[in-house]
């Protein structure tokens, strides 16, 4: 049987020393086989829309016409249905096969706005529908689409996360996104990380329908559902960061969480470890499982194994090889993402000198290592952070902006 899912990993560094302590970075990347569209696993979405007052005009207009590309894009192998919420939460259909879809597609025309933001009450009422309609193969995600904080129903960031973590457990991801600049985006954020799925920062309302379609994408290759990583280090390494996935730890050994996997996709895990001196030679430094669902076959559980070695050498050449470009690329983007969170907090709290000192000083660090490496990706993300600097202003925009480059850096996106 052909895998779903093929795993590697390199280290920053092709050799550590064997005289003392060495504080490296492992990158492990899981990459999804490609999957031919006419063995697809079946689709089992809901669509939770914010219909609050706030959303009249362009914002509805552009997620209804989102709603309506999603229809069009799902055939009789799927299930779909869509909620509304205000202070009130409607079901605009119930759970439906995507058969009829001029019928689906005039319901969602009859969606209008109205009052406050129930979105514990939408993002419920969806994943209960998603839960009850999951079967043995199926792609199993609620997509959440709010332009304002949760003003009604439940409103606590830690209740709304555990619903998250709930359906997650259950088999039933969460995307998140966000519209303009008045959503939370640290709960949006974390509702995705929890729920399994994606979240995106959508800046304008024009912006909708493609971002609806970039997620559908994803999901209508969907090869590996579920996916966890269990990371066991040996007796003389020790695991002192883990970046890019929520991951958790108990008795030394680490487990991540990274949702589900696309055909053709590479998800990166980069982990950062202090490994105690070994004599020369080769000697095994942690143990790596990986366990998913593979849809490409039914739904069989599936295991994978790798047994990660690194390379101890008391010569000096050796030891002096150059980093792993491709591996400081990861480590690089960790970095910026940190100082973009450490800035955030300054600019929070007012302290507009040290936010902007700390942005152009991670602008300047990718700039130099995207020069000396032909790095496109860090020179573009270093460009990003820089045009934001001359005629700077921490508006709600500009917090959502930073907020989304930190995330896609996090997830190398």
């Amino acid at each position: 049987m052909k895998s779903a899912v093929h795993m590697t990993y390199a280290w920053s560094r092709p050799y550590f020393s064997t005289k003392g302590e060495e504080k490296v970075y492992l990158l492990i990347e899981l990459k999804g086989t490609a999957q031919p569209s006419k063995n697809r696993a079946p689709l089992n979405v809901s669509l939770v829309l914010d219909r609050s007052g706030s959303m009249h005009g362009e914002p509805l207009a552009y997620s209804k016409q989102a709603c309506q590309f999603v229809v069009e894009q799902m055939d009789a192998r799927d299930q779909l249905s869509l909620v509304a919420f205000d202070n009130e939460v409607t079901t605009v259909f119930p759970p439906s096969q995507v058969t009829l879809k001029d019928k689906l597609k005039q319901q969602i025309t009859t969606i209008e706005s109205g009052g406050s933001t129930n979105l514990s009450g939408g993002l419920l009422e969806g994943a209960g529908y998603v839960r009850k309609g999951k079967q043995e193969g199926t792609v199993n995600r609620v997509i959440l689409l709010s332009d304002g904080h949760a003003n009604v129903g439940i409103t606590d960031r830690n209740q709304l996360v555990e619903i998250a973590r709930e359906y997650y457990t259950s088999g039933v991801g969460i995307s998140a996104m966000g519209v303009g600049d008045g959503f939370d985006e640290e709960l949006m954020e974390v509702l995705a990380e929890y729920g399994g799925g994606n979240f995106h920062y959508i800046r304008k309302p024009d912006d909708i329908p493609s971002i609806f379609e970039q997620e559908l994408q994803g999901l209508l290759s969907v090869v590996a559902q579920n996916v966890k990583i269990t990371l066991q280090p040996s007796n003389h390494a020790q695991i002192t960061g883990i970046y890019g996935y929520r991951a958790e730890e108990q008795d030394g050994v680490s487990m991540v969480q990274a949702g589900d996997l696309f055909g053709e996709e590479v998800k990166g895990l980069l982990i950062e470890m202090s490994i105690d001196p070994h004599a020369s030679g080769t000697h095994t430094v942690l143990m790596a499982t990986s366990e998913y669902i593979d849809v490409t076959e039914g739904a069989a559980a599936c295991t994978l194994c790798c047994e990660v070695k690194g390379n101890f050498s008391s010569d000096l050449e050796q030891l002096a090889e150059p980093a792993d470009p491709n591996v400081m690329n990861y480590v690089q983007l960790m970095r910026s993402a940190k100082t973009i969170e450490t800035a955030m907090e300054a600019l929070d709290q007012g302290d507009v000198e040290t936010g902007k000192a700390l942005l152009q000083m991670q602008a300047d660090e990718m700039y130099q290592f995207a020069a000396e490496n032909g790095d496109a990706q860090l020179q573009a993300e270093a460009e990003l952070l820089a045009e934001h600097l001359p005629y700077f202003a921490y508006s709600g925009q500009m917090r959502k902006e930073l907020h989304a480059q930190k995330y896609r850096q996090m997830k190398r996106r």
